[in-house]
This record gives structure tokens, sequence and C-alpha cells, in this order.
């Protein structure tokens, strides 16, 4: 079940930033993050009434955690997303496992073996590779957004680690993309005013799939796998996608394949099979598997 849910995660998440590029063209961007985590926060919550659970107190903490961590991201992300191209977007949030590590270490006292720290190196060489050409052509203001909101998720997923103990993930997802969505809302409110809210019909679709796929579905396995893995394991998904992603976007969205891209992009996957082969020799850790409540 873990193998399946990483990989549905990582075609989602591979997919997440054309589908966010094209929810932008034509609409403000706080109007599509509010449009977005509105009707995700609606459909979160009418899976958990569906469900006949409910958000305990206890996931409030967890939930407060994820919801403001994944709306000061996301803003950072989609006004980005103005000046940024998708496929860079997906190269920069590729370095969430390196920040992840930083956080491990920091708050978790987690250690990493030879084998995930080659495959950490072989993964970052392909990012950098692809790194170097990209940031050439993006603006810097744009570039730094998308770093800080990768330091931002980072924090978020290892801080999740110790809060989301106990807990359930549809309840931690509900309760977070409701606080996301009110935050989000403000934020659009203060921003756009309602003689601007007009939605392109490729906006649209955009937005219903980034709220259905990517936050519902999305978040919802984000969580489960936190609670199974390593914060380090589940970040290690940003080094499949970007490659992906990237692919996506030249099928899709008219993107300059180079040869760049292409030697990234092979560092990136031979990374992943040296972190896959170094998984059955990893020691156990008290943080390794935490489970949430059902």
């Amino acid at each position: 079940m873990q193998k399946i849910a990483y990989l549905v995660l990582i075609l989602l998440w591979s997919t997440t930033p054309l589908a966010i590029n094209w929810s932008v063209q034509g609409v403000p961007f706080s109007l599509a993050l509010a449009g977005r985590f509105g009707l995700a926060a609606a459909l979160g919550l009418l899976v958990l009434l569906l469900s006949r659970k409910k958000i305990p107190r206890s996931s409030w903490p967890a939930a407060a955690c994820a919801g403001a961590s994944t709306a000061l991201s996301m803003l950072c992300v989609y006004w980005a997303s103005l000046t940024v191209s998708s496929g860079l977007v997906a190269v920069l949030f590729g370095l969430i496992p390196l920040a992840t590590a930083g956080f491990s270490w920091l708050w978790l006292g987690l250690s990493l073996n030879r084998g995930e720290l080659l495959a950490m190196a072989m993964g970052m060489t392909g990012l950098f590779i692809i790194f170097v050409e990209k940031l050439s052509l993006s603006g810097v203001a744009g570039v730094l957004a998308v770093l800080i909101a990768v330091l931002i998720q980072a924090a978020a997923a290892v801080k999740l680690k110790t809060l989301a103990v106990g807990q359930s993930p549809l309840a931690v997802n509900a309760g977070a993309l409701a606080i996301a969505a009110v935050l989000l809302s403000i934020v659009c409110t203060m921003q756009t005013s309602s003689l601007a809210w007009n939605f392109p019909s490729q906006s649209m679709l955009a937005i219903a799939y980034l709220a259905v796929f990517g936050s519902v579905l999305g978040f919802s396995l984000y969580y489960w796998l936190i609670r199974e893995c390593k914060p380090i394991t589940v970040s290690l998904i940003s080094i499949i996608t970007p490659a992906s992603a990237l692919w996506m976007g030249h099928s899709l969205n008219a993107e300059v394949i180079s040869g760049a891209l292409i030697g990234g992009t092979a560092c990136i996957l031979l990374g992943l099979m040296v972190h896959l082969l170094a998984q059955p020799r990893r020691e156990a850790s008290p943080y390794h598997k935490v489970h949430f409540g059902k």
C-alpha cells in the first residue's frame, strides 16, 4: 500500500506545477488559491462527514501547523508562478530533501546512513545541473519566493512528525484545508475585488484539479506517508517529481528540453535507485514509524 500511495503522490505532484501555472492565467493568484483551497476544504469536510468522523480537539495543533504552512508556502509558489516556469518550480521543490534532512537532524536527532547520503548527493547533483541552467532564465525574486516555500514545507513536514502522533490523516487534512482556506480567503479579499472575479475555462479546470487531486487526495496521502515513514523518505518524492514535471512541461506546455535537463534527470533517477537499495539496511529509529489513530 505504501508503494501505491508513493507512486500516486509522485504523479499528483508531477502535474501540480503545471496546473498551478495554468490556474493563474488570467486570474489573480490569490483568487486562484482561495478558489482551490475553498473547494478543497469543502470536499475534505464532506469526506470526513461521509466517513462519520470529526476533527477532535487533539488534531487541531497538527491541522494548524499544516494549514498555516500550506497557506504561506502556496502564496509564495503562486506568486512566483507569475514569473517562474512550472518546470523551475518543480526543480526548486526538489531541494526539499536537503532542507528536511537539516530540520530532521535539528529537531528529531535523525541521522542518514551512507546509502541515503550517497542518494542525496546524486539527487542534489542532478538538481544542481538543472538549477544552474534554469536560474538564469527567471527573476531572482520568484526564485527566492519558491525557496522560502521549500523551507516552510520542509520544516512543517518534520514538525508534523510529532504533532500528528495518534491523529487521523483525514481529520488533520480536513482541518488543515479549512484553516488554509480561511487564511487564503482573507488574503484574496485584501488583494482583489469582486469585479476581478472572472475565471477562464482553463483556469477553472486547473483549480478544480488542484482542489480535488492536488489538495484533498494529495495531502491525505502525504500525511499518511508521513506517519509511516521517516520525513526524509517522504521528502525524496521531491527528487523524482522535478524530472517528471519538466518532461510534462515540455509535452504539454512547450518547455525546452536541453542537455542539462537530460543529465540532471539521469542523476536524479540514479539517486532514487541508490536510495531504494539502501532502505533494507536502515537501522530502526523511534521516529521511523508513527501511528495515527483511526
